[in-house]
């Protein structure tokens, strides 16, 4: 990538160096919600001022297991996060779904820092239109690059103990993956491969990694040389040990839909980046559900498996696809596929290989 205005460093990590420029960002961790029928509303941290929201669901959707007949689904359809950390959603499948005080949703709340603020400080080093590390006091909402790599996954790969232990994260991903589709699976903090008909295995080779990891003030770079920037308390809220997040206001916005179709098959819906991308990455989480081949039957219902829903990718395109298996539902009473409309930010690999 050719210079053209900006600072460059060297982060620690030896990978590629990265040019400070207006696309400059940090990555704020909000608060982790499990989502029942009931409270529809709750609060987490605000964003900081101008930030896009980036929720990220563990998984939408749980099976109940029925006491007279097929397993009941419930699942979460919408929501949003307001500029002040309200965040609403709306929940559907069986009816039962409206009280339960059971939760089967489960989503990580972040945002990404709108950038533009100059403040108010008379000193220090300024990025405009960047995030304006000067003036954030509040360190627990920062957010950096700790791990990026490029890895062949055969079957399942798990996350780097040191950046687990670094708290709540983001992993961004590019890969090529075919008929392959990834799923992050968050209590295990490992990312799995499933193959057609959403059987688990199989190869990703090639997948590039960005990790971000949120909620702490980062230390000096290891040489002791490097750019520091530093608040009005002396706090450390930018240092060239870690790369920053660099975001230009790309997104993969995806529509929701709730497919009841009782045919078998995947249900993929191809979604581009909605600004021009070099290499764009997607966070892994699972924005709703698909289902497989009839399974069974008995005198009264024909069944499937349902399935918490991955990605898949081919070039510059990302679509929900077959994951883990939720449960067994009939055809007529849960559903083929659902997906949350949702908008997710989306960063370049250029930047960072």
């Amino acid at each position: 990538m050719a210079d053209v205005y900006g600072i460059r460093i060297t982060p620690d990590d030896g990978g590629k160096q990265i040019i400070l420029d207006g696309s400059a960002r940090f990555i704020s961790y909000l608060g982790y919600l499990e989502l029942n029928g009931v409270n529809r509303t709750r609060q987490v941290k605000s964003p900081t001022p101008g930030a896009s929201q980036l929720i990220i669901p563990r998984n939408l959707i749980r099976s109940f297991v029925g006491v007279n007949g097929p397993s009941r689904f419930f699942y979460i359809k919408s929501y949003s996060l307001s500029s002040s950390g309200v965040f609403t959603y709306e929940v559907g499948g069986h009816q039962d779904a409206q009280t339960s005080q059971n939760a089967f949703g489960f989503v990580d709340t972040l945002s990404v820092d709108g950038g533009a603020s100059l403040g108010s400080s008379q000193y220090g080093i300024r990025i405009r239109n960047g995030s304006d590390f000067l003036n954030l006091n509040d360190t627990t909402m920062l957010g950096f690059v700790t791990y990026r790599a490029v890895v062949n996954i055969n079957g399942s790969w798990t996350i780097p103990s040191d950046v687990v232990a670094k708290g709540n994260y983001v992993c961004f991903v590019r890969f090529s993956g075919g008929d392959r589709t990834l799923y992050l699976e968050r209590g295990s903090n490992r990312i799995d491969v499933y193959g057609p008909g959403g059987v688990s295995g199989g190869a990703v080779n090639g997948v590039q990694i960005v990790i971000v990891s949120c909620g702490f003030s980062p230390e000096l770079p290891a040489s002791g040389y490097g750019m520091v920037i530093r608040n009005a308390a002396g706090a450390n809220t930018f240092t060239s040990k870690y790369p920053p997040v660099m975001w230009r206001g790309a997104a993969y916005n995806f529509p929701g839909y709730e497919n009841q179709d009782t045919s078998d098959g995947e249900v993929l819906q191809w979604i581009s980046p909605s600004l021009s991308m070099a290499q764009p990455m997607i966070p892994l989480c699972s924005i709703g559900s698909q289902s497989g081949a009839e399974s069974r039957s008995d005198a009264t219902w024909k069944y499937r498996p349902i399935m918490y829903a991955g990605f898949k990718m081919d070039g510059y395109q990302v679509s929900c696809a077959r994951g883990p298996t939720v449960g067994e539902g009939a055809k007529t009473l849960s559903p083929k596929a659902m997906q949350v409309g949702c908008s997710i930010p989306c960063i370049d690999a250029i930047d960072y290989f």
